[in-house]
């Protein structure tokens, strides 16, 4: 997973943030969804997650045409994110808005904070996933 890296070399607050929330939307999504778009998000995936993600932007632009829909507009962005600092910068935003306003979204239960949220979900992340997440402690 490619991560936006500050120059002593450490992975950016910001950048881990995303990802953990990102985890926390995709430990949500059926066992075979969630399997192929961790696999997705992978680096060496680039060449098939650049066109995906741009194909499923593109179908979200034109969302009013009939089998296209909106959710593919966030979908795309989030794949993007992974390359693009730009697409970053937005998918940071969308999943803050959805921590604020519709936290059960990425399973954040009533009485539960973020931060054990994602310790609670971490076993179901794939190994080399987790790396740079846990770097950093009490977001």
């Amino acid at each position: 997973m490619t991560d936006a890296r500050t120059p002593t070399g450490a992975a950016h607050p910001t950048e881990l943030l995303r990802q953990r929330r990102m985890a926390l939307l995709l430990v949500r999504l059926p066992d075979k969804t969630r399997g192929w778009l961790f696999w997705l998000r992978e680096p060496r995936q680039k060449w098939l997650r650049l066109p995906a993600g741009s194909l499923l932007v593109v179908g979200g632009l034109f969302s009013f045409l009939p089998v296209l829909g909106l959710w593919m507009l966030p979908l795309g962005i989030a794949l993007l994110a992974e390359d693009f600092a730009l697409c970053r910068k937005v998918c940071a935003h969308m999943l803050d808005w959805v921590i604020k306003r519709k936290p059960h979204w990425l399973g954040i239960e009533p009485d539960e904070t973020e931060e054990d949220a994602y310790l609670r979900i971490r076993p179901q992340i794939p190994p080399h996933h987790r790396t740079g997440m846990d770097e950093q402690a009490n977001l």
